[in-house]
């Protein structure tokens, strides 16, 4: 049985395995992590959260990024 926290180790390993040659976002990543921030799940929502803050490093001038 796949508990929640295996579930979410996983989300994090295949994340941490994107390669950084990679565009630093795409469309559907910023929605992705759009969702995961207002997800219910208390993890997947932390999740996204880390996730937005590390985009907001990447392109910190980005309009979609900022802060409200």
């Amino acid at each position: 049985m796949i508990t929640n926290k295996s579930r979410y180790a996983e989300i994090g390993r295949r994340i941490r395995e994107i390669p950084p040659e990679k565009p630093a976002v795409s469309y559907e990543w910023e929605e992705l992590v759009r969702k995961l921030c207002a997800s219910d799940d208390a993890g997947l929502h932390g999740i996204g959260v880390r996730e937005l803050e590390l985009l907001r490093l990447k392109c910190p001038d980005c309009p979609a990024f900022k802060k409200s």
